[in-house]
């Protein structure tokens, strides 16, 4: 019987000894660390601005790259790690106790574990590590996180998985929601969950986990974002298979990157050529010095890249004569809602007269007194071939030369008058009195837009030296209705505007 107790104690004293022997685990984030730094550096690492652009928030902004210098805050795992270096920094001196030092430093030398692993692998949370539970998933073509019936399935324990199990109603206790992480609208199935940043949903990927995706990313900022060139963005589907339905379905998510141009935006013969990553797209090609860039080429797009500027055979004249986004010269846009639209706009692009020399469906300038010829208050509105010649054709001859073409015809030329423009003022114009016995020595300048050329009497006497003596306008034997009250009080109707100014002297029938 003593035997038999000695030898209980004797193994219970080995069995001591065994477990004083065994290494000691080291710290992890959940248990050691997050405490640590909640204590000791939430009061300047925390918020939407932390100091030094370190964030103690989660365990993805405690293991990711510290602010501008591109360094991950826990690597390498030695003592040159930017997290452990600031502790010996100036400006950290005394903020953590030499135990807790300790434990920062077992922690980065261990890889920075979030957690002890039980059912998973510590790593599987680290974009890093090659138990990443992104990395895993990719391998199985997504099939843990899809499929509900798959032995790995991940909705057997995790809230915000899209597919669950047939009664599983609850996560298993501890185990973290997906979307604790994928906190976009759509959650893991988000496009930037796959190919992005979060919210970003083009690549690349945070550089700091991700550094070899930026390389791949190509030009998908340049198509992506609003630009210098462009004020909209391109879809997706411009260059890419989408899914039919589901976001996983297809060739979507098979691994590849396929590329399936829309040629409704690219050109009927649209083309990429992987082997050089060309593009062939009629976006750029048109005539330019860069007519089909090679993707990886993130060189900005300059005027004259795509098309020459001006293009071969173009009017001559300053590009801002007829383009309104563009500069005079041609080298830059001054806005883009306009540019890169798959059509040669004109003006504002509303493709009528008024693009350029109007607004809208209005031709009329509002520069002088064409506001004055198009609403007069003595006629009818002038139409513009009375002083122009109206194209037939946006590009006819003379139209699109900046010169703006003053040729008089119609009302402006009847009673046998022969106008002149000295570019300044008007003369001999049918329509200000010219060819009238008593016509006043009045030569009406293009940019008074007092009235004071249309009033009556600035192009005959009121009465006209060959009218009657009376001045009753409004008498019914003369001019009726169309002129309203009497001298000085002249007014035309509705119905005698269409009558002034006409060349033509009426008076109402007998």
């Amino acid at each position: 019987m003593k035997r038999s107790w000695a030898l209980l104690a004797w193994l219970g004293a080995a069995a001591c000894v065994a477990e004083r022997n065994e290494p000691s685990l080291p710290p992890v984030y959940g248990e050691n660390v997050a405490p640590l730094l909640e204590r000791r550096c939430a009061s300047c690492h925390s918020g939407a601005s932390p100091a030094g652009g370190w964030s103690i928030a989660t365990y993805i902004d405690v293991i990711a790259c510290v602010g501008t210098s591109g360094a991950a805050a826990t690597l390498p795992a030695d003592g040159s790690a930017p997290i452990l270096q600031a502790l010996g920094s100036a400006t950290h001196q005394g903020i953590v106790g030499a135990e807790e030092r300790t434990v920062l430093e077992a922690w980065v030398r261990a890889g920075a574990p979030a957690f002890r692993g039980t059912v998973h692998a510590a790593g599987i949370v680290d974009p890093r590590s090659a138990d990443w539970h992104g990395t895993k998933l990719r391998a199985a073509h997504w099939a843990p996180m899809l499929d509900a019936n798959n032995d790995e399935a991940c909705g057997r324990c995790h809230e915000g998985v899209p597919s669950r199990p047939a009664g599983v109603n609850a996560p298993a206790p501890g185990a973290t929601a997906c979307t604790t992480c994928h906190d976009q609208p759509d959650g893991v199935l988000a496009c930037g969950t796959c190919h992005g940043d979060r919210a970003r949903a083009y690549p690349p990927r945070d550089a700091c986990f991700f550094p070899s995706d930026a390389p791949k990313a190509g030009a998908h900022r340049a198509h992506l974002e609003a630009s210098s060139l462009r004020a909209g963005t391109l879809e997706c589907a411009s260059c890419h298979p989408m899914p039919p339905t589901d976001v996983i379905s297809g060739v979507h998510g098979n691994g590849s990157v396929d590329i399936a141009f829309d040629k409704a935006v690219t050109g009927p013969e649209a083309s990429y050529d992987r082997a050089t990553g060309q593009c062939a797209v009629s976006c750029h090609d048109r005539g330019g010095a860069r007519a089909r860039p090679m993707w990886s080429d993130a060189t900005p797009m300059a005027c004259g890249d795509c098309h020459s500027s001006p293009p071969a055979n173009h009017f001559a004249g300053a590009c801002s004569t007829c383009h309104r986004e563009a500069n005079a010269a041609g080298t830059s846009l001054v806005a883009a809602a306009l540019h890169l639209n798959g059509k040669v706009d004109l003006g504002d692009g509303s493709g009528g007269c008024g693009a350029c020399h109007g607004h809208a469906d209005d031709p009329w300038p509002t520069t002088g007194a064409h506001a004055a010829h198009e609403t007069p208050t003595l006629t009818a509105a002038i139409d513009c071939a009375s002083c122009h010649v109206v194209p037939a054709a946006v590009i006819a001859p003379r139209h699109l030369d900046g010169v703006v073409q003053v040729v008089f015809a119609g009302r402006a030329t009847d009673r046998a008058q022969a106008p002149l423009w000295d570019g300044k003022t008007c003369s001999d114009v049918a329509c200000h009195g010219a060819g009238l016995r008593d016509r006043p020595d009045v030569v009406p300048a293009w940019t008074d837009t007092s009235g004071s050329a249309g009033a009556c009497g600035a192009c005959h006497g009121i009465p006209p030296s060959q009218h009657t003596a009376s001045t009753s306008c409004d008498r019914s034997t003369c001019h009726g209705t169309e002129v309203a009250r009497t001298i000085p009080d002249l007014m035309i109707s509705p119905e005698g505007r269409a009558l002034h100014v006409n060349g033509v002297i009426d008076v109402a029938a007998p």
